[in-house]
C-alpha cells in the first residue's frame, strides 16, 4: 500500500497578513526537499481575527483568488506540493467573510474549498460575530494516494461531519484549529482527536496555531488511536509517513463502517 508522507505546520500567527503570508511562503520553501505529499497550515492562518472587531476581518479578508491564495498557490506549483491552507474568504463588501480551509494540487490549481460550519460560540467566545456559517457540505478531496477530509478547529467536537467524510471516503481527516488555551482545553483536543480517528478508522492530522492564546500541541494520530507525531508549544513542522495499509487493516479488524445499524439511523445517501 501507499505511504504519504505530511508535513503538518505549527506556526503562530499575527494580525498582520504580510507577515504570515511571509512566513508562510518561507515554510514552503524550507519543505522544498522533504518530498512531502501534503502540507497542512493551521487555522488562521492569514489574520487573527478579534471577535470584538467585526470591521477588522471584513477589511482583510480577500477572495479565493486574491494574493494571499495565488501566493501559496504559485508556491505550491514550484516547488510540486499539495497544501491545505486557512484563510479569511471574503463574503462581498460589508459582510462577514468565511473561515474557509483551501485545497491547492500541486499543478497550484484550487481543487477544493470547505468553509467552517461550526463557528466557536463557545467558552463565551463568539466567532460568529466575525466570521458567516458556511453552508456548503462536506465533500471529500480526491488526490492520487489519499482521500481528503478537510473540518476546521470547533468541528473536532461534532462527530457528525467527520463520519460523513469518512463514509465519502477519506482516508484522512484533517483539523486546522486555532484551539484556546483554557481548562480542560488541551486534555479535549487529545482526546478528541484520538476519538475522531478510533470511530472512523482514519488517520487524523491537527495542525493548530500556537500564537500565544492557542496551545499548539499539533498531531498525527493512527486509525488505532497511536500517536505519531506531536508538538509542543513552539513552532515547528512535523513531517510524518503515513503508511495508508493500516487504514484498511483496520476496516479488516474492526468494520465498524459496515456493521453500522443502517436500519436503525442513516445519513441520507451513505
Amino acid at each position: 500500500m501507499a505511504h504519504v508522507k505530511v508535513s503538518i505546520v505549527q506556526m503562530g500567527s499575527t494580525g498582520s497578513k504580510e507577515d504570515n503570508l511571509k512566513k508562510s511562503l518561507d515554510i514552503l520553501e524550507s519543505l522544498k526537499n522533504e518530498k512531502t505529499d501534503l502540507v497542512v497550515f493551521p487555522e488562521y492562518q492569514m489574520y487573527i481575527p478579534d471577535y470584538s472587531n467585526p470591521r477588522g476581518i471584513v477589511k482583510e479578508s480577500e477572495n479565493i483568488s486574491g494574493n494571499f491564495v495565488s501566493a501559496i498557490a504559485s508556491s505550491a506549483k514550484k516547488n510540486r506540493i499539495r497544501v491545505l491552507m486557512n484563510m479569511a474568504e471574503s463574503n462581498g463588501n460589508n459582510v462577514k467573510p468565511y473561515n474557509t480551509s483551501v485545497f491547492i494540487d500541486d499543478m497550484g490549481f484550487v481543487a477544493g474549498i470547505y468553509r467552517k460550519t461550526h463557528l466557536f460560540d463557545a467558552y463565551s467566545s463568539k466567532e460568529s460575530n466575525v466570521y458567516d456559517f458556511g453552508l456548503n457540505g462536506y465533500l471529500a478531496f480526491t488526490s492520487e494516494n489519499f482521500t481528503l477530509g478537510t473540518l476546521i478547529c470547533y468541528d473536532l467536537r461534532f462527530p457528525e461531519p467527520a463520519r460523513m467524510l469518512r463514509l465519502l471516503g477519506s482516508d484522512i481527516l484533517s483539523y486546522q484549529a486555532g484551539w484556546f488555551k483554557g481548562e480542560r482545553k488541551l486534555d479535549h483536543w487529545k482526546t478528541l482527536i484520538r476519538a475522531r480517528a478510533i470511530e472512523n478508522g482514519s488517520f487524523v492530522i491537527a495542525s493548530s496555531n500556537c500564537n500565544e492564546q492557542f496551545i499548539g500541541h499539533s498531531m498525527a494520530v493512527s486509525p488505532w488511536g497511536d500517536v505519531i507525531a506531536e508538538a509542543e508549544e513552539e513552532e515547528t513542522v512535523l513531517n510524518v509517513d503515513l503508511d495508508m495499509g493500516i487504514v484498511k487493516e483496520y476496516a479488516e479488524s474492526v468494520p465498524l463502517l459496515k456493521e453500522r445499524r443502517r436500519d436503525l439511523y442513516t445519513i441520507e445517501g451513505l
